[in-house]
């Protein structure tokens, strides 16, 4: 190989060197959200099976600039949902009593919220209906994630307050044809079955 041919193979080199490098560095950065089995599992039933729930890390989160302004959202065209870190713990820990009332009972509401975005249905973009229907189907859907009814009943206040505020920060996406689930306050035979079955567990 001439002095010529010699210079424009290390040119040739060195531009292949340099696309290469300049891909791995301007390459964008490859998201790698849990999708916890048990949580895609009860979304898909208020989804009909529809899309998928993604639980951001907290780093991921931050760096997220819808994490500004929500604890979720839903790419309805591309049928997923993301939930803040402490979204998805709330709902993956709703039996945990460890875990603060309020953050297992939003947790909650929140994940069936996004699964009614996600289903195939006229209002799937509508805030008013989806947030009737996650109420609607609160106590159930934390039965699903594994707490116990009264447990689930126990937590529906949580979720109702957390209703009441959305509704009153946010008045325009208010649905005024929603029915709300009475809250069934525990008696004292519905407590004591219920520390009598956790003692024979």
């Amino acid at each position: 190989m001439d002095g010529r041919n010699s210079r424009i193979a290390s040119s040739v080199a060195l531009a292949c060197a340099l696309a290469l490098l300049l891909g791995l560095v301007l390459a964008p950065v490859g998201r790698a959200y849990d999708t916890p089995q048990r949580l895609n599992e009860v979304l898909r039933v208020y989804s009909l099976g529809v899309g998928e729930v993604r639980c951001a890390s907290r780093a991921e989160w931050e760096a997220d600039p819808y994490s500004k302004r929500y604890w979720a959202y839903t790419n309805v065209r591309k049928e997923y949902a993301v939930l803040a870190p402490h979204i998805c713990e709330g709902a993956l820990e709703v039996a945990n009593t460890q875990v603060p009332a309020w953050e297992r009972a939003v947790g909650t509401l929140v994940l069936v919220h996004e699964a009614f975005h996600l289903r195939h249905w006229r209002y799937r973009r509508n805030e008013g209906k989806v947030e009737c229907q996650a109420m609607v189907y609160f106590t159930e859907a934390a039965k699903r994630l594994g707490a116990s009814e009264a447990e689930a009943n126990n937590l529906y206040p949580y979720a109702l307050t957390w209703h009441w505020r959305h509704d009153k920060e946010l008045p325009w996406e208010h649905d005024k044809a929603c029915i709300l689930p009475p809250w069934i306050p525990p008696t004292p035979d519905s407590r004591r079955s219920e520390n009598l079955s956790a003692l024979t567990r």
